[in-house]
């Protein structure tokens, strides 16, 4: 749909949202003399079929990318072909014309490219670009215009190539009229409705609250929202509750990182140089990283943020010393420039061609960064695509040059600046003078202990040979005589120095260590000498940029004089960079390029950066190519609603925070992310933003999201990255597991973190223009498999252990927690008598049960001190017990039934004392009654049981009391109950020693139904609940089955949250 504009008075409907590469280019005003040639070549285009091949349109373009280069790129066209108009084709060249309209088969252009002999190149022109070319012969050759007398050198730029709609002004569109408003809140909105309406679709109803919550607070701080988080969010009904979330989110220092490491991104952020193997650290780079994390999070405006990166260290005075804060952030900010690779750290490879390879994949970065285009295309010849010269890359080039000047290059360890201070300094001498005259003292006192230990050593040498013995000491080694050196050989223990003279004098040893303190701590006081890694361009220096013949710095040809790209300005308005500002003690270049990035001017800069923005919001970019908005990328889906932006943006004060809030509060950002079946042939992949995608958590994310739910996050910012560590199988680890975010991991090209490269992080061989978010089977098993989320797991299962209430969604748990509480809740301590019934029947035998109050860390018994005034000697310990004083006092060790079954006993029941007359234990089912009893006395004695029925919350007492004699009642009672597998259970074994316990805490159901909070940030469902406790029993029986040792339910607990932490809806936000 086009829109009106005017430039310079001349109305022109030029608006096209998608325009393929081959297809009629419209254009948007760019100077009178384009705007004149494209209104001829429209009126001629009025008079041609619509179908029409033409040179300007269709031939041209196929050319250029695989034949000018050759013919009519160079100084000089092969073969005497050019073929840069359609006259000079037909004029042909040493072979003769290179069409013929008469005939067409005949056409030596034609015959050549088809029979795959032109391009002489690897890369032959496609069947169907052939076809083009066929049919335009065929058709009679025609153009658009008539073509000029003369041509100058070079492939120049056309009007259609000027009428690309990226190099056109950007202009604030109006905001288009829409059927149907109801869903409008902003003029994002109505943008993207009248795209949507002309597939007849509309934009989706507004998500839920929690989906809201969860994906603003995921898209700024890159953290999941706390339960706290949660429960005031939705408990919050004032209309401006959304709004007031976003602002605090923009508030949080979190914010920095998460959308610093975005940029991080882009800029190629790495803490190595990536030289070959060696991979040389970058020690003071992470300062770089923080400066970008703390712009974000204090809303630096954006263009002061680009201009302190590109030309930071043209803003501060020299010499750099006695920096501010400010100055030193401006200098940090350089570091941007420092992001390539550089093989020069370690001096690998051939030195002239590293040098000019970081310059290169600087320029990459840079015009990634902020011009959209693959400038680098045109390093060695023309680009064959976009209107970018050779020329053009060589003039970009030479803004950068004297700061990176190949012949006399610094190496990286050079690149940086000393923050210390003149008062720094003149403290350093102070202090180094007081250590100089501590140390002095310290030798002489150290020279005189020694020498007064030798001489009371060698007093104990005969007379006669100490002289001789003190001379041959005294004397160099390397001048000794041969007597000398025997007896010094002879002798070891006048060989006295101070590493040994504690064996002489242990007073002056212990003082000199004093003393040695004491100079260390002085040299303590000394400031700290801290650096900071820039990109500063040496002051007077401006060497020459040559271009290089195809790009070989070998082949230097002509000088090229600093200047943006051509097409980054209307006809005849080429900004041109002055070569060295008087006013600065640098070129200033960058300063001045940076300066026109950033004018508000620039037809690339704002439509980048916002494009940028917006497809971190929505996973896909308005351009979803962020890094090539030339032809070799893909086209706006809505071009206005990129221009609106881009307008917005400076107009706003290039506030990052605040473009955020005008995105994140329209409702193209606010709906649903649900896909109804018209989306499946109108909106196929979402670009059109008919509904919100469902996207993967980054690899950061991921990492991040795994600590913050295990209630580990450390969040501390800036300073050092956090080691990284290699284990034996190869795979890339956090060094001791360290809980802090994933920004602050160190980036080492050579040793990418095993998490993060499988879930897509980058590793920088130059830069990361856009992530790539993948679904393989290298994900799953670092997650099944990995050290990291296995330990994650683990420290969750103890967390939830320690930190669930005891009365956590009683509707939800109650219901299940009698029959999944885990093996521990199984077991129970009390006290009490059997109560024997007048009939005498076992099955009607009674038990009285009182829980025993204390425990004492290792036995539960009647209070701190034994016996106890009320309960005696009544202990239960882990493997046995003593009962109490009387047989109103037993012993009894209480277990529970989780599930409807028959079971079966075994145990010995043990008397150990020589003393006493032995204990009695019984076997008593709230169910069947007595089922055992047994007696032991200096001995012991078996207890098996076995086909006891039971149903779910029968217990089984196992009751131990005294006889006659109430002395040495101690006794030793293992029991393991084993219930026989059913049809929809597996069998089951509990153990009366392993499982002992003293005072529990919450259940395992209580923690599962946690464990859906702090993991997904919702209730789990009823049915979810009960799914996860069957698995915690399945995976307590399977552990207990395979003999494993220790805490079980806490081991099944670790596998249901590391269950939880693998699936879709831990990994993917909506």
């Amino acid at each position: 749909m086009a829109h009106p504009n005017t430039w310079d008075g001349t109305a022109i409907s030029a608006w096209n949202d998608e325009m393929p590469s081959t297809s009629l280019i419209r254009c948007l005003p760019v100077s009178m003399v384009c705007v004149a040639a494209l209104s001829s070549a429209l009126v001629r285009a009025a008079d041609l079929p619509a179908d029409a091949v033409t040179f300007e349109q269709h031939v041209r373009p196929i050319l250029k990318a695989y034949c000018l280069d050759c013919h009519g790129g160079g100084e000089k066209p092969e073969g005497g072909l050019d073929l840069r108009l359609k006259r000079l084709i037909v004029k042909g060249g040493e072979s003769g014309t290179a069409i013929r309209v008469d005939e067409p088969a005949a056409s030596h252009l034609l015959k050549r490219i088809k029979s795959g002999e032109m391009p002489p190149s690897e890369k032959k022109v496609p069947p169907a670009q052939i076809a083009v070319l066929e049919k335009w012969v065929a058709t009679g050759a025609r153009t658009l215009r008539d073509e000029p007398e003369s041509i100058g050198p070079g492939l120049g730029i056309t009007a259609e190539e000027r009428a690309y709609w990226a190099f056109q002004p950007v202009r604030h569109p109006e905001v288009p009229q829409v059927n149907d408003r109801s869903r409008i809140r902003s003029a994002i909105d109505a943008l993207v409705e009248r795209k949507l309406e002309s597939v007849n679709l509309s934009l989706n109803a507004e998500a839920d609250r929690f989906t809201l919550l969860k994906r603003a607070t995921f898209d700024l701080i890159g953290l999941p929202p706390s339960t706290d988080e949660i429960d005031e969010f939705l408990k919050d009904a004032s209309p401006d509750a959304y709004e007031r979330l976003l602002d605090r989110l923009l508030a949080s220092p979190h914010y920095g990182e998460r959308w610093g490491r975005h940029w991080l991104d882009v800029a190629g952020y790495a803490d190595s140089e990536g030289d070959g193997s060696v991979d040389t650290i970058r020690p003071f780079i992470y300062k770089y990283r923080d400066y970008v994390i703390r712009a974000f999070n204090s809303d630096k405006p954006f263009n002061e943020f680009v201009i302190e990166q590109l030309a930071g260290d043209e803003l501060v005075p020299q010499p750099h010393k006695n920096l501010s804060t400010d100055l030193q952030e401006k200098l940090i900010a350089t570091g941007f420039l420092r992001m390539a690779a550089d093989p020069t750290a370690s001096g690998q490879g051939d030195p002239d061609l590293s040098r000019n390879q970081v310059m290169a994949d600087t320029l990459k970065i840079v015009s990634a960064s902020f011009l959209g285009l693959s400038v680098g295309c045109a390093q060695c010849h023309d680009h064959r695509y976009d209107p970018i010269s050779q020329t053009d890359y060589y003039q970009l080039r030479a803004v950068f040059e004297p700061s990176l000047n190949w012949k006399a290059w610094i190496i990286p360890r050079d690149r940086v600046i000393s923050l210390y201070t003149d008062d720094d300094r003149a403290k350093a001498a102070a202090v180094e003078a007081e250590v100089a005259r501590m140390v002095t003292v310290y030798n002489e006192k150290r020279d005189k202990f020694v020498a007064a230990a030798f001489d009371k050593e060698l007093e104990k040498q005969p007379a006669e040979m100490q002289a001789k013995l003190r001379e041959a000491f005294k004397t160099a080694a390397d001048k000794r005589t041969d007597e000398q050196k025997m007896l010094v050989a002879s002798n070891p223990n006048l060989n006295i120095n101070p590493g040994v003279l504690y064996q002489y004098n242990a007073a002056a040893a212990e003082e000199l260590k004093k003393d040695d303190a004491a100079i260390q701590a002085k040299r303590g006081e000394k400031p700290i000498e801290d650096f900071i890694s820039v990109l500063a361009e040496p002051a007077g220096v401006n060497p020459p940029t040559m271009l290089f013949h195809r790009g070989d710095h070998r082949q230097p040809k002509n000088a090229v004089a600093p200047a943006d790209l051509t097409i980054a300005a209307p006809e005849g308005q080429r900004v041109l960079i002055v070569e060295d500002d008087p006013s600065i003690p640098t070129t200033g270049r960058r300063l001045a390029w940076a300066r026109q990035l950033t004018s508000g001017n620039h037809p690339l800069l704002g439509r980048v950066v916002t494009n940028r923005i917006w497809l971190q919001h929505f996973g896909r970019g308005i351009v979803d190519t962020p890094a090539e908005f030339g032809q070799l990328g893909t086209r706006p889906t809505h071009l206005e609603l990129l221009d609106w932006l881009a307008t917005e943006f400076p107009r706003r004060g290039w506030s990052s925070k605040q473009l955020h809030r005008v995105i994140m509060t329209s409702a193209t950002y606010r709906q649903t992310s649900l896909r109804h079946d018209t989306d499946n042939a109108r909106d196929v992949d979402g670009a059109l933003y008919s509904r919100f995608p469902v996207r993967r958590l980054e690899a950061e994310i991921v990492r991040d999201r795994a600590i913050a739910a295990a209630g580990r996050l450390n969040d501390s910012m800036f300073g050092k990255p956090l080691e990284i560590t290699e284990d034996f199988a190869g795979q890339v680890h956090v060094k001791d597991d360290v809980p802090r975010r994933s920004v602050y991991v160190q980036d080492r090209r050579s040793k990418p973190v095993s998490l993060l490269a499988a879930f897509d992080a980058p590793v920088m061989s130059v830069n990361c223009e856009r992530r790539s978010s993948s679904t393989v089977a290298p994900q799953s098993l670092m997650l099944m498999n990995g050290d990291f989320l296995l330990a994650q797991a683990e420290h969750m299962a103890k967390h939830l252990r320690a930190t669930t209430p005891h009365d956590f969604e009683p509707q939800l748990t109650t219901p299940l927690i009698a029959n999944y509480s885990g093996h521990h809740f199984a077991w129970q301590y009390g006290y009490g008598a059997v109560e024997s019934p007048a009939d005498g029947s076992a099955a009607n035998t009674r038990l009285s049960f009182a829980t025993v109050p204390f425990f004492s860390g290792s036995a539960w018994q009647g209070g701190a001190v034994v016996p106890d005034p009320a309960l005696g000697y009544v202990i239960l310990h882990a493997a046995g017990g003593h009962a109490g004083n009387d047989q109103q006092h037993a012993t009894i060790r209480r277990w529970s039934a989780p599930r409807d079954g028959v079971v079966s006993i075994t145990g010995k029941l043990n008397h150990p004392s020589e003393n006493g007359d032995g204990v009695r234990s019984r076997i008593i089912s709230s169910r069947l009654g007595l089922t055992g009893t047994w007696e032991a006395k200096k001995g012991e004695v078996d207890t098996t049981v076995n086909g006891l029925a039971v149903k779910a919350g029968d217990t089984i007492d196992f009751v131990t009391d005294c006889r006659e004699n109430n002395n040495s009642d101690s006794f030793l009672w293992r029991v393991q109950i084993t219930m026989a597998a059913q049809e929809n259970a597996a069998a089951d074994r509990w153990d009366s020693e392993t499982e002992f316990h003293g005072p529990l805490g919450v259940s395992v159901v209580q923690c599962a139904a946690r464990a859906w909070h702090l993991i997904y940030g919702r209730s789990a469902s009823p049915d979810e609940l009960l799914h996860a406790c069957q698995f915690l029993n399945d995976q307590a029986s399977t552990l207990r089955a395979n003999g494993q040792k220790g805490d079980i339910d806490q081991m099944a607990l670790a596998t249901l949250c590391q269950q939880l932490m693998c699936s879709n809806e831990f990994l993917y936000v909506d």
